[in-house]
């Protein structure tokens, strides 16, 4: 497998096969017509030594135009104060993500996601991001 298809794969067993926005099941087709691995950085960009790695990768349902993985480029800002797009120059180790049941993680290179503290969650400054 590629390293994209790896991370891919970590993706869905961190989400445990649910879009990360939304929570619905992406494990079994007939449940959503699709699902696809997003680059919270875009690929094209993004350092090489993260760009195709399970903290930048979510799985999402729909593809880049439809459901979850067509609101995200849809909704460029939205989708950056919620983890899911990272800045450019910025690495995605270092940006949390909000999934569908409120929490808000950090992606790791090994595939896993470190929840973060309430302190951590109180420190994030959202609203500053929102209105940038």
């Amino acid at each position: 497998m590629s390293e994209f298809a790896d991370s891919k794969r970590a993706a869905l067993e961190r989400q445990g096969w649910h879009c990360l926005r939304c929570g619905t099941n992406i494990h079994d087709p007939s449940c959503w017509p699709g699902r696809s691995g997003h680059h919270r950085q875009l690929r094209r960009a993004a350092d090489p030594d993260v760009r195709h790695s399970p903290a930048n990768i979510v799985e999402l349902c729909g593809s880049g135009t439809t459901g979850c993985h067509g609101w995200v480029h849809q909704h460029v800002a939205e989708a950056e104060r919620l983890g899911m797009i990272v800045p450019l120059g910025t690495d995605p180790r270092d940006v949390p993500v909000l999934d569908w049941e409120g929490r808000w993680m950090r992606l790791n290179m090994d595939g896993t996601a470190t929840r973060l503290t309430a302190m951590e969650v109180a420190t994030l400054d959202i609203d500053r991001r929102e209105t940038e």
